[in-house]
């Protein structure tokens, strides 16, 4: 190599050397001015070498008390222990990069919960020259998200409560009211008559109210627990359509019913999914005008089984899908205010399936009609 290529070769070196110093004290300043984060370079062996000014905040040390200490300094005993730190870093070495959430220590001793960022760095060469760090302090985050789950818990329990607590009396109103209509104490005047079917109906909108609030308390609560077996489908859906022969007839509504040949079985919890089975093909009716038409289809995969409910709808607008089956979700269409409801039962119906490891989906055209596709494992 002669004098010129020896020069040209230590020009490119200092260049080369001197843009990566710039770089570096671009990085570092970028790095420094992050208040919200704690984010610093660790060497291969865990010693922290730079610290930000939000590792200061985050942490409570200054740049001189942890620089040149290990950073397993940060973690509760039991994690220093149990070797964690130490895995950190060989699942960094591995991996490239892992993300983290734990409690951590603060150097006044105080615990915060946070999430953790750790990534390899490595030079041009391919060889690991050490980690970078970033720790969030979650603790704000962590505190809502544990107050919420208290609230929800005493709200499902209060709904569970209540609804028990209202359910003896509605029922009792029922019955009373049942012995006047059928003549218990007499013959009644006609306008009697009528207040009183006004006050029985009336009341089963009460008891079906109830009845909804009950079950999503319960699968809310984790307490509903299927009990599956092999099940026949098309004797279940039959006696479903037999069941709600009378509405259709008095909707002036037709319901079809395309059955497979062969026979199709399902493992289900039959007293669940026919409640989920009779809310969709109940929601088809009240949701379609008179003379309109409902088609049940059932079919299966190799898998699956696979029910499908087509109606003759006002179906629903493409922006109120999503919310189709959140809890309290009431669609507005031009039957949504005289049918009533709660906006439980579809909410209720996919926790059902969810339970079974199935899937409930569906497809609507407004103004046509709207299909709701159950999938249940076989």
């Amino acid at each position: 190599m002669n004098k010129t290529t020896v020069e040209d070769s230590l020009s490119s070196l200092q260049a080369r050397h001197d843009r990566t110093l710039v770089e570096l004290e671009l990085y570092k300043l970028l790095v420094d001015n992050v208040h919200d984060s704690a984010v610093f370079f660790m060497d291969t062996d865990g010693y922290v070498r730079t610290w930000n000014k939000g590792a200061q905040k985050n942490k409570g040390y200054a740049a001189s008390e942890i620089i040149g200490k290990h950073f397993s300094i940060f973690y509760l005993q039991k994690d220093k222990d149990d070797g964690k730190p130490e895995r950190e870093l060989e699942l960094a070495r591995k991996y490239g990069r892992i993300e983290d959430e734990g409690w951590r220590l603060k150097k006044d001793g105080c615990r915060f919960w946070a999430n953790v960022v750790v990534t390899a760095l490595y030079d041009t060469d391919g060889k690991l020259i050490g980690f970078a760090k970033v720790t969030r302090d979650m603790t704000q985050h962590k505190e809502q998200q544990h107050d919420l789950q208290l609230l929800n818990a005493s709200k499902d329990e209060f709904i569970s409560l209540a609804s028990h607590q209202l359910r003896t009396p509605a029922t009792g109103v029922k019955q009373y009211v049942g012995m006047l209509i059928e003549g218990f104490t007499g013959t009644l005047k006609p306008n009697q008559q009528e207040l009183l079917e006004k006050a029985y109906e009336s009341n089963e909108r009460q008891l079906r109210i109830i009845s909804d609030l009950l079950k999503v308390a319960q699968v809310d609560a984790g307490k509903v627990k299927p009990l599956k077996n092999i099940t026949e489908m098309h004797g279940l859906i039959t006696s479903i359509i037999n069941e709600q022969h009378d509405t259709f007839s008095r909707r002036y509504q037709t319901i079809s019913y395309k059955k497979p040949t062969p026979t199709i079985t399902a493992w289900i919890d039959s007293d669940l999914i026919r409640m989920v089975i009779e809310n969709i093909i109940n929601n088809a009716s009240k949701y379609s005008h008179d003379n309109k038409a409902i088609v049940v289809t059932l079919g299966e995969t190799k898998e699956s089984v696979i029910i499908d409910v087509k109606d003759e709808g006002v179906g629903i607008a493409e922006p109120d899908i999503p919310r189709l089956f959140e809890k309290f979700a009431r669609i507005d269409n031009d039957l949504s205010a005289h049918v009533g409801g709660t906006g439980l039962g579809l909410y209720w119906a996919k926790k059902i399936i969810d339970l079974h490891d199935g899937a409930i989906t569906m497809a609507s055209n407004p103004g046509k009609g709207t299909t709701f596709s159950i999938t249940l494992p076989k």
